[in-house]
């Protein structure tokens, strides 16, 4: 599966593989989002694969839209796929502890 961003009812939802070549276009793409909006909810809850690169990417944004005035909640905590990655990579802080 490729990977795509849905909207849905104010979520953006990821779906898909997240690696290393996305990464350009994921930047660029909530860099974007986060200049008209203050806060977003992104799902990743239905990724199928997550890189090392990938996680780093999404701690990043994290932590640079804190230092904007900006929120960005990421959720996910039930997919395991993606924990396991977050967890080894010491950025499963990112997620939000509950979900949306």
């Amino acid at each position: 599966m490729s990977l795509e961003i849905r909207e849905n009812r104010g979520i953006l939802e990821i779906l898909g593989k997240v690696s290393t070549q996305h990464l350009g276009a994921l930047n660029s793409y909530f860099n974007a989002v986060l200049e008209r909006e203050e806060s977003i909810v992104v799902s990743l809850e239905r990724v199928t694969e997550l890189d090392s690169s990938a996680a780093q990417f999404f701690e990043k944004l994290y932590r640079s839209s804190a230092r904007q005035n900006k929120v960005v909640s990421l959720i996910g905590r039930q997919n395991r796929a993606l924990m396991e990655i977050l967890n080894t990579t010491n950025s499963d802080y990112i997620l939000s502890s509950d979900r949306i």
